[in-house]
């Protein structure tokens, strides 16, 4: 007897197999994710995927182990498509009623995807002629339950957002300190990135030129001006106010996909997801999205 089916439910399933297969297909396994160790030996498949058993802890263990979709009941398709919406700047309410899913699982899979992206986002170093910019943003509550209450209560500070582009494709966009200038908290997190024999171009801010102009030692060249950095206010105002408004905590995690897409490489969602989404650990559990604490 042969079973129909007309809605092609297991082929569906089927094909949500081969994609998992094939996303984790390359990715490395190098220690154990629970303890660390090195010893550990091939422990069978499933779902067609190698597993691995630690020999110190006893704990098993796959290559899809703390990815990103670790842990996730929703299938492969649906968060390929999540992903492609993000991409496209969609909303909350949009992607939920797209993929059926509730607004809190998509508010939760947007900010997983972001920690995700804040991961490497940030570069390591800055060289070569190094632009630097600043965006100052007015404190946001968004989400919070008294945001009303705090926000009457409490004046909301200014966030200084320190913006700067080097040779590499890459950018540093960091929410750097609140108030006003801070001097020590620049040099720590900003200028102990750019390398000494760099030159910096800064942007309309009066202690930005002072650091250029004590790090360029008179020196003096032509410079072509960087258009990410020089217009970094109404660029990332206008990607903010896709999102109706970004808590302050939650700041950073936005600036990364920001940076990424702004970068020179193209991108689209399948380069996101291969690329960045499946190195590492990028995995991150329900109950730690929510930052209750102030970053700054």
């Amino acid at each position: 007897m042969i079973q129909h089916d007309v809605e092609l439910k297991k082929f569906d399933l089927h094909t949500n197999d081969v994609l998992k297969r094939d996303f984790y297909k390359d990715r490395i396994v190098d220690v154990c994710p629970i303890c660390e160790s090195t010893w550990y030996i091939k422990y069978g498949f499933y779902n067609g995927i190698q597993r691995y058993k630690c020999k110190v802890c006893q704990k098993t263990f796959s290559r899809t182990t703390n990815s990103l979709w670790s842990y996730s009941k929703k299938n492969t398709r649906t968060w390929m498509e999540f992903t492609e919406l993000m991409t496209e700047n969609k909303t909350l309410e949009f992607c939920a009623e797209k993929l059926n899913i509730s607004i809190g699982t998509a508010f939760y899979w947007r900010h997983k995807i972001l920690q995700a992206l804040s991961i490497d986002s940030i570069p390591d170093n800055l060289s070569g002629i190094v632009h630097v910019g600043k965006v100052i943003i007015k404190e946001n509550f968004k989400g919070c339950r008294d945001a009303e209450i705090i926000a009457s209560s409490t004046p909301r500070e200014n966030i200084w957002v320190i913006g700067a582009k080097g040779q590499e494709d890459s950018m540093f966009i960091k929410p750097i300190f609140k108030h006003q200038w801070d001097r020590r908290a620049f040099n720590e997190k900003v200028y102990s990135k750019i390398e000494k024999n760099s030159y910096i171009a800064p942007y309309g801010d009066r202690y930005i030129n002072s650091v250029a102009t004590r790090h360029n030692r008179k020196k003096s060249i032509k410079v072509e001006t960087e258009y990410r950095i020089r217009y970094l206010w109404p660029n990332l105002k206008k990607w903010l106010s896709i999102f109706h408004g970004v808590a302050s905590k939650y700041l950073q995690r936005y600036i990364s996909f920001f940076i990424i897409m702004n970068l020179d490489k193209v991108l689209d969602y399948m380069d996101l997801i291969y690329d960045r989404l499946f190195e590492g650990n990028r995995f991150i559990k329900t109950d730690e999205i929510r930052i209750t604490n102030s970053p700054f």
